[in-house]
Parts: structure tokens; C-alpha cells; sequence
């Protein structure tokens, strides 16, 4: 029995087969999602123009503005009334409204809307007219935060005022006219600035481009006011000269020779009125009585 050899039974326990994590799957798919995105993104901006690009642009600057209000999207369900949400939650009530129709009852959105509408009936009138339509170039018309900005700019084809001439050409005295029958209808009240180049007279001469630009500035006030616009809603007419540039890269531009008038809005005329006002009679006296006068 010495002899006989042990045997030794070996056992191997197999573990089953351990399955792979599923996650990497998950990160490809998400990778290309993303990739299908961006090619789909380059695929629609290579089929937009300049206008719409444009337009995307300003959207993601201020994604609130949009061609319609809110509340003529949805419709609440709730007496009659509109929502302000885009989404019609049911049972919740808007937020109160100020008196003018909007958050704070500044009444900005009436007042833009008005500045709109004016923009509008000037653009129009300017297709229907052939004379003025030659001239839709040389208007720059914008909505600013200082109000309604309608700027008459200068071209070498077609300028506006004759060489050191305060006196408007035919074609510019009509626009004219009709700028201030479109702004005839505004509460608001006007600003209007005369701007040159940078070319100037001799040094020796008296009247330069300040002279100039407050003469033409006059000079289309006076057009204005013939066509309906009231004396007193003109807030200022003002010479700027070549101080404030429409191409600031280059000063001799005749673009640079204009004629801005803003519409202003209530916060600019406030602003305005604050930089003009005299001081009172008894602040007057006050500061006298402290100088020991």
C-alpha cells in the first residue's frame, strides 16, 4: 500500500462571463447627436443670407424680441383673457400690468410702438414716391434708445446742401416735407442736429462749420415745421460740425455731411431738459446770499 500512489483531483470553479459596461455606448451616442447637430447647423446657415443672419444674431443678443407679443400666441382660457406666458399654465393668474401696458407703467411699449409705426409710414411713403425713392440710400432710419433717428446723409451723385450752402436742394427740401408730415402726428418732442465733414474754409474765415451746420440745421427745421410739424415740439436745433462723425474712419466722408433728427423718447427728452435748464430763481438767490453778494 506504501507503494500506490496518491492521485489528486484538481476541481477548476469557472466563473461565468462578466458582460462589459453599456456606458461607452451611451457617450457615442451622445457624440453623434452632437455631430449630426452641427453639421445640420452648418448645413441651414450656408442656405441664409445677410438679412437673416442678421437676423439670428439679433435674437441671440435679446432672445425676448419677437415680431409678436406673447399674448397674441396664447390664448387664456380664463374670461376672455389673454396670457402673457407663451404657455397657457390654467389657473394662473398674470402678474399685474402698469397703466400704460406695461411691467413698471412706463408706457415704453406704447411709445415704441408709436416710433414704429412712424418708421413704417415714412419707409412707405418714400417707395410710393419716385422722387424720394432715388433717395432711400442716403436715408438711414433707425430705432434707437434716444428714440426715432431718421439721418439724411450726404452722397457725391446727390448731395443735399450745395458746397458751404445752408439752403437744401429741391429734391432734399421734399424729403423734408415729408418728414415732417409723418412726425407731425407725434406727441414727442424733436431734435435736430446739422453734422459736416472735416473739410473746413480758410483760416482766416469767420463762418466755418459750426456756422454751417446750425444754419442747415435751421434750415431743415423750417421745412419741417411746413410740413405740420409745431414749432413747439422742436426740442433744439444744434451745429455739431465735424465732431461727430458717421464714418469715423474716415472724416472727409461726405456721409459724414448730415442731417440727424431724433424723435426723442420721454427719457431723452428728460435728459435733454436736464442739461438745458436754467436754475431757479431761488437757487439763484440762495447761492448769492452763500457767495456774500
Amino acid at each position: 500500500m506504501a507503494d500506490e500512489q496518491s492521485i489528486i483531483i484538481k476541481r477548476l470553479n469557472k466563473c461565468p462571463h462578466v458582460a462589459h459596461g453599456g456606458a461607452w455606448k451611451i457617450a457615442f451616442a451622445d457624440f453623434m447627436t452632437a455631430t449630426a447637430a452641427f453639421f445640420l447647423m452648418l448645413w441651414v446657415l450656408g442656405g441664409t443670407n445677410d438679412e437673416e443672419m442678421k437676423a439670428m444674431a439679433e435674437f441671440f443678443r435679446d432672445p425676448t424680441v419677437i415680431e409678436a407679443s406673447p399674448s397674441t400666441l396664447v390664448e387664456s382660457k380664463e374670461a376672455g383673457q389673454t396670457a402673457d406666458a407663451m404657455i397657457d399654465m390654467g389657473g394662473f393668474k398674470d402678474a399685474p400690468k402698469g397703466t400704460e401696458g406695461d411691467d413698471d407703467g412706463s408706457g415704453k411699449a406704447q411709445e415704441t410702438a408709436q416710433m414704429e409705426a412712424m418708421k413704417q409710414e415714412l419707409e412707405q411713403k418714400i417707395e410710393q414716391s419716385p422722387t424720394l425713392n432715388e433717395l432711400k440710400e442716403q436715408l438711414k432710419i433707425d430705432i434707437t434708445p434716444n428714440g426715432l433717428q431718421i439721418q439724411i446723409l450726404d452722397d457725391r451723385k446727390r448731395p443735399m446742401f450745395g458746397s458751404g450752402v445752408d439752403l437744401p436742394k429741391d429734391y432734399a427740401q421734399q424729403l423734408l416735407r415729408e418728414v415732417g408730415t409723418v412726425l407731425a402726428t407725434t406727441n414727442n418732442k424733436i431734435s435736430i442736429a446739422g453734422h459736416t465733414d472735416s473739410s473746413g474754409y480758410h483760416d482766416s474765415s469767420d463762418y466755418t462749420n459750426w456756422e454751417l451746420s446750425s444754419d442747415r440745421a435751421n434750415a431743415a427745421r423750417r421745412l419741417l415745421l411746413e410740413g405740420g410739424v409745431e414749432s413747439l415740439k422742436i426740442a433744439q436745433a444744434v451745429g455739431m460740425a465735424d465732431t461727430v462723425p458717421f464714418d469715423k474712419e474716415n472724416p472727409y466722408n461726405p456721409r459724414n455731411r448730415r442731417i440727424s433728427i431724433i424723435v426723442l423718447s420721454k427719457e431723452a427728452e428728460d435728459r435733454l431738459k436736464s442739461l438745458s435748464d436754467a436754475p431757479l430763481i431761488e437757487n439763484l438767490s440762495e447761492q448769492t446770499i452763500l457767495n456774500g453778494g
